[in-house]
Parts: C-alpha cells; structure tokens; sequence
C-alpha cells in the first residue's frame, strides 16, 4: 500500500470528490431504488434482530413489513416516470414511519401467480453473511432505531457504504504506481471511479457488491506486488486475508484462488532463483484462505451445492428445454448490450432505450478498447502482467454468463442475471492495464490524459443524471419552474436536514473545480505531479 506521503495532493482531492459524489448519489436516488436493495436492508436488520443470525437456509427467510417504511417508491423495475414532485404523500423529515410502525418482522406478502397469497421471500440468504454482519453493527450504532424513522437507519446505511468504497481511487493511484505507469497516469487511474457513474449509484446504496468490490481492488494491488517481485510472507498473508474476507462476502469470490495462482506462477517463472519464496508464499496464502474456503464446503455438504438457490429449499429444476437454436443468439445480443450498457450505467425502467447515457457507455467502452489493444500490442507491461490483471474480467462474466444461460435453458428467460455491475470486482485491473496503453504516447499527450478523463466523467455524468432527474424527479409539467420543483422534491425526500445537502454539493462543486484546475495545470505543462516518496523502485523485468 502506499503511505499518505507518497500520495499527490490531487488524489487526495479526487478521494474526496468521489465521496462527494456519492453522498450526492444518495440524495437522487429513492431509498430502493438500486439492485435488491430493500432486500439488502432488510437483511441487515434481521441479523441485527438475530432473526437471521445463525444464518438462515434457501427459502426460510422472507421480506418484513417493517422495510416498507424506508421507501416511498416500488423496488421493482418501472414502467415509465415517476413525477416525485408531484407527490404530495411524503411526510414531513422526521415523521415518517419507522420498522416498528410498519409492521416489524412480520412478513411481507404478495399473491403469486396462482393467486396465493405468501410471504416474499428474500433470496439474499445465498451468499455469505459478512456484509451483513458489519452492517448490523452500523444499525447497533443507532439507538432505539426500530422506533426512528426508517428512511434515516437506510440513509446512514448508504452512507456506510460509500465509506466503504472511499479508497477505491487510492487503490486504483497505488496499483498504476506499482506498475510504474508514468505520470501522470496513475492520478488518471485514480479518476476511474467518477467515470463510471453506475459504479458510484451502486457505492452509495446498500448492496454486498461494495465490500467484494473494495476486497477485490485491494487483492488487485497485492496480486501487481507479487507479479512485480514482492514474494514475502507478509504479502502472503494479506492477500489470503483479503482472499477469505472476500469468500465470506460473495460467490464471485470463488474466482480469487485460481487468480492467484496464476499470478505465483508467473512469479515462479519470472523469478526462478526465488522459486522456494514463491512456493511458501502460495502455501502462506492457501491457508489464510481456508476460513472463507470453509464457507463453500460447508454449503456443499448442507446443501448439496456451492450456492444455493435463495429462493428456494429444493433447488428448482434447471433442466435444458431450450437451447441454442430457440433464441441463442438472441439471448448472446441482449448478454452482451446489457453487460456493456449496466457496467457503466443503469436503466431503472428496463426499456432499454438508446439514450445519451446508453451512448455514452459505447464511448466508455471504446476508450477502455483502445487501451487494452495497445497495451497487449505494444507491451508497455510485461504480457503476462496483463493478462493476469484481465483474468477477472472474464472469469467474471463466463460466471454471469453461465448463470443467465441456465435460466435461459430452463425457462427461455432472456435477461436474466445480466448485469455489469458484477464486472466490478475486475475494475481495478481491467482499468490499470487500460491505462498502461496510454503509456506509449508521448509525454505532452500523456499529460493530458487526466484532464480529458475528468472531461469524459463529466459527460458520462451529465448523461446519467439528465435521465435520472427525468426518470424520477421531475414533473408532468415540464414548464420553466419545473426543475426548481424537482429540487424542492428531493429536498422534501431526504432524510437528513437539506444543510447536508447543500455542504455536500459546495464541497463537491468546490473539490471538482480544484480537481479541474490541477489536472488543466499538468496538461499544459505548468506543473509535474508530485514524485512519490519512498515508492517501490525496483527495475521491472519483462516476462
């Protein structure tokens, strides 16, 4: 890792900036109104209430009334805008009903398609219970919080979160750094976060993706250590600690032992004389690993499985009925515009329509393109380097994919699973050897590589929230005072005072113009990047 000393002050302003955006995140989306998040909360609450806790099996945990008082919209996909300044039902901050008020822990129920009424279950149970576990601690922080207004219990939730993803930029800084990516490209690495805008809706809402996604950057940098020569126990031990916590989080994490291994064995290859330190090491590793590992033997021997269907005690029938030939190709086209698209932004009301932000996202996915080709082709990284840091990306969407195709199969489901977002724990290292392609240009050019990522977040963004803000806040009138109604709204909505409000959008206004400023002086030359005291300076050497 790298010390506070070694970081530019630009970076620690961009650290900043990307929590600002994240608060702000929390103010324009509706409580709900992200990936299985009234699931997630509800999760968390009832392992606070030691109703989930030991940890209940598939098809035995279902959805509390007592959520629904967090939320004012459906958790469902929309059918259109919702016009929430016009809503008029939103009780005053501070009045609003909290999880005793709404019903507590009885359940939540629904009528099925057979018109049976039953309670909703909560399919989050397949995963492990880590994320869950931290997050009842955050709730045990407030007090008598079953009786406080519970839209203010998910706020500080969502707020925890962004704490949690808060070093990404400085992971991402410290892995180009180690690379020895010349400057100023790791301050451009340190951007990536706000150039994605799906990634910051996700950091600020409740949602186990954020803590793998941060376990997966940190193993990221300790896998760049161990391929750069850094074959010490210590690393060992803080990669396979990463590697268990990350077990304990979420089933993508069954991807990290074959990761690692690969990256020991180009290791072993590259430096032969140490190969007795790269043997140990990986052994070190293994250990560490095994209180997560044991979580998924554990699932095997209970439930027959690695990861059991949530939803369900007995596994449903995933019997082949269609294949190939009933809409493959199809379902690939719909796979592989919903992972481009749902990477970098989100569409709330499943329309998929071709908007600025679907475009956008092309734009995105062009840049990354255009960095990966020219570092596998030019080589300003060993190869091996970078096809070790790309492994998760694949590995990640083969099990994606392998999941949607099941659902396909079994039911002719079409977009089942498809999500981007799952791509993040990859983030990281797709991202940095991106950047080692920009390496090759000349250095006038690669001083401006900061300052037009900063240009590129700002469109992805203004795209993103022009569709949001239409999507939720703003009125059936569209005349002049529309948006002014839409602002009045969120205000109305949010469950902190609006002075919190207002200091995160001046900081952020005022971080973002700082930021700007610094990376305009780099790009013309005015000023260098600071140096990095007592950095790693070892030579590389080529695979």
């Amino acid at each position: 890792m790298t010390r506070p000393r070694a970081v530019p002050v630009v970076v620690w302003l961009v650290v900043l900036l990307h929590l600002a955006v994240m608060l702000g995140q929390t103010t324009v989306f509706p409580n709900v109104r992200s990936p299985d998040e009234r699931q997630h909360v509800d999760l968390i609450l009832q392992v606070r209430q030691g109703d989930a806790w030991p940890w209940p099996g598939p098809g035995t945990a279902y959805v509390t009334q007592g959520v629904t008082a967090g939320g004012f919209v459906d958790a469902d996909s929309l059918d259109g805008p919702l016009h929430l300044a016009d809503r008029q039902d939103v009780p005053p901050r501070g009045e609003r009903p909290s999880y005793a008020d709404a019903g507590g822990t009885a359940p939540l129920t629904a009528e099925e398609a057979d018109g049976v009424v039953a309670p909703v279950l909560n399919q989050l149970v397949q995963h492990p219970p880590l994320y869950y576990l931290l997050g009842a601690g955050v709730v045990g922080l407030v007090p008598d919080w079953q009786d406080r207004p519970l839209d203010q219990v998910w706020l500080l939730l969502r707020w925890w979160n962004a704490l949690l993803a808060l070093p990404l930029p400085l992971l991402l800084f410290a892995a180009a750094r180690r690379l020895r990516l010349p400057e100023p490209l790791p301050v451009a690495a340190a951007l990536v976060p706000l150039a994605v805008p799906e990634l910051t809706h996700l950091e600020s809402a409740v949602n186990n993706d954020n803590l793998l996604v941060v376990l997966g950057a940190c193993a990221t940098l300790l896998v760049i250590r161990v391929l750069t020569g850094d074959l010490s126990r210590r690393t060992a031990v803080l990669l396979g600690l990463v590697t268990m916590l990350a077990l304990l989080t979420k089933g993508f994490a069954l991807m990290f032992p074959l990761w690692i291994l690969l990256a020991y064995l180009v290791a072993a290859y590259r430096y032969r004389a140490r190969l007795r330190a790269a043997v140990t090491s990986l052994l070190v590793v293994a250990v560490a690993t095994l209180p997560g590992v044991a979580w998924w033997v554990r699932n095997v021997l209970v439930h027959g499985m690695l990861q059991p269907h949530g939803t369900h005690a007995t596994p449903p029938d995933l019997t082949p009925v269609y294949g190939w030939a009933d809409g493959g190709l199809t379902w690939l086209g719909r796979f592989t515009e919903r992972m481009i698209t749902l990477f970098f932004v989100q569409d709330h009301a499943a329309t998929r329509d071709q908007d600025a932000s679907w475009w956008m996202a092309r734009v995105g996915l062009v840049v990354i393109l255009a960095g990966l080709v020219t570092a596998l082709v030019r080589r300003p990284i060993p190869r091996l380097d970078a096809l070790v840091l790309l492994f998760p990306i694949p590995a990640l969407a083969g099990i994606v994919a392998r999941g949607s195709w099941e659902q396909f199969a079994a039911f002719h489901e079409l977009g089942a699973a498809q999500q981007g977002r799952y791509l993040y724990t990859g983030l990281v290292g797709l991202m940095v050897v991106a950047f080692a392609g920009a390496a090759v240009l000349r250095p006038a050019w690669r001083r401006t590589v900061p300052a037009a990522l900063l240009v590129l977040a700002g469109g992805m963004h203004l795209a993103y929230q022009y569709d949001v803000w239409h999507l939720y806040w703003m009125p059936h009138d569209a005349g002049p005072g529309a948006f002014a109604a839409a602002l009045a709204a969120v205000g109305h909505w949010y469950a902190f005072p609006s002075a919190v409000l207002v200091v995160v959008l001046v900081a952020g206004v005022a971080l973002g113009v700082a930021v700007a400023i610094s990376l305009t002086r780099t790009a013309v030359g005015e000023q260098r990047p600071e140096r990095a005291a007592g950095v790693d300076a070892e030579p590389r050497q080529a695979a």
